[in-house]
């Protein structure tokens, strides 16, 4: 081995051959031969277990640089590579050290509380911010099992899951305080739980449900008499001529008003309440189904080509006055935005996974890719004007999602200008 114009290993072998040589020479003189080499090799033997326990010594001291044995040959190559490595070493630590000081100074400054948990969900490090939310003292429960600390079912069920998923929860020494808690799976034996209050957030939309649905009941009364009122003046027939198409306009702002107002109040009847299992019952979605598209053909002004695909057989599980909405309103926007004549195929299957589907498809002129993620918005429209002029009040895909989401399925919607679209509803 060379390095440095050194030749180390040539060392060694020159020192052995100086020793061997030794024993020759001594041999020689001697007369005895094999007794004086193996005398001069035991002697080198014996100086490489000290050249080695020097080694030793001077490692079990901590390898300092000032306490390096003094060597020559391979042994002075020795050291030095354990210094280097050494040397490489700390300053790896140090990276190391420096980069976990400086995450743990981001973690420990974030507002969300963090919580390090191993694979047994006992606690390895948590930031100040989860003693101010949930309650933990890192000196006191490291090493304790989260759940033992949060004996909330939700947070449970979650850490049980293991889950990349965010729920909401209520603290059991402040119902008033309201969390979003997010398990983040990092590595097999090692998760990080994120939490941060909410509160406010859920106290405005709370206040934005009880405005929208106290605004909707008290307008209803009023636009009750007004519609009353209209009809009456509609079946004067004294009603002036210039008068006529002014009272049937306002006449059918305010059905559509009314209209918003009944889809107002269902999906805040809808936000503010779960599902009630008194009111489940096994479903023929099949007959469900028949009955609506008959009933939506039978007021359809435009004819179109409904071809339905339905298994009789599949039943579901759910409250029927909801799932019938859900279906009306699919079916009813299949052919309330679809020229006449277009194709609409409804169908009741399994997938391939199993699974109960509701899908709608028709062969319209499709939704540009842009609008598909806002569809299910209150008030959003594709098409402002063309859903006035269907009447449309912009909150029916909004109801869809709601009931969907309260039985346990997931909307799915899918769309392609010139193609048409497929809305399905996956149990």
């Amino acid at each position: 081995m060379k390095n440095n114009g050194h030749d180390y290993w040539g060392v060694e072998r020159w020192r052995l051959i100086l020793i061997v040589m030794a024993g020759l020479l001594l041999g020689w003189m001697t007369g005895f031969w094999q007794t004086c080499i193996i005398l001069s090799l035991t002697s080198y033997i014996i100086w490489l277990l000290y050249k080695l326990n020097q080694l030793h010594n001077w490692l079990e001291k901590g390898g300092k640089a000032q306490d390096i044995p003094d060597n020559d040959g391979i042994w002075e190559r020795i050291t030095y590579h354990i210094q280097s490595t050494k040397k490489k070493s700390n300053v790896r630590k140090q990276r190391m050290s420096n980069l976990l000081k400086r995450f743990q100074g981001i973690i420990t400054s974030l507002p969300y509380a963090t919580v390090v948990l191993n694979a047994n969900n006992e606690i390895d490090w948590a930031n100040k911010a989860s003693m101010e939310l949930l309650g933990i003292q890192l000196r006191i429960d490291r090493g304790q099992r989260l759940e033992n600390l949060l004996r909330i079912p939700k947070i449970q069920k979650l850490l049980a899951m293991n889950e990349q998923k965010e729920i909401e929860v209520s603290m059991l020494y402040d119902k008033q305080t309201k969390l979003a808690i997010q398990l983040i799976p990092i590595q097999k034996n090692l998760k990080l739980l994120i939490a941060r209050d909410i509160s406010e957030r859920v106290s405005l939309q709370e206040m934005r449900k009880n405005f929208i649905a106290n605004a909707s009941h008290e307008l209803r009364t009023p636009l009750t008499v007004i519609a009353g009122y209209l009809e009456i003046m509609q079946a004067d027939e004294g009603l002036p001529e210039n008068l006529k198409a002014a009272v049937l306009a306002a006449s059918g702002q305010s059905a559509r008003m009314q209209s918003i107002i009944e889809d107002l109040l269902t999906l805040s009847r809808l936000e503010n309440s779960e599902l009630d299992a008194n009111k489940i019952d096994t479903i023929n979605m099949a007959k469900l189904i028949q009955t609506i598209t008959n009933n939506e053909t039978s007021i359809d002004k435009y004819p179109h080509i409904i071809k339905l695909d339905l298994d009789e057989n599949l039943s579901i599980k759910g409250i029927e006055s909801e799932l019938a909405s859900v279906c009306t309103n699919l079916i009813h926007n299949a052919i309330r935005y679809t020229p006449e004549n277009t194709e609409i195929i409804i169908s009741w299957n399994k997938n391939k996974e199993g699974n109960a589907v509701f899908s709608v498809e028709d062969k319209g002129s499709g939704i540009a890719e842009e609008h598909l993620s806002r569809l299910t918005e209150r008030f959003y429209r594709v098409d402002k004007g063309r859903s006035q002029d269907t009447g449309g009040t912009g909150l029916g895909l909004a109801i869809v999602q709601h009931i969907v989401n309260r039985h346990k399925g997931r909307l799915e919607i899918k769309s392609e200008i010139g193609k048409g679209s497929i809305f399905s509803v996956v149990f």
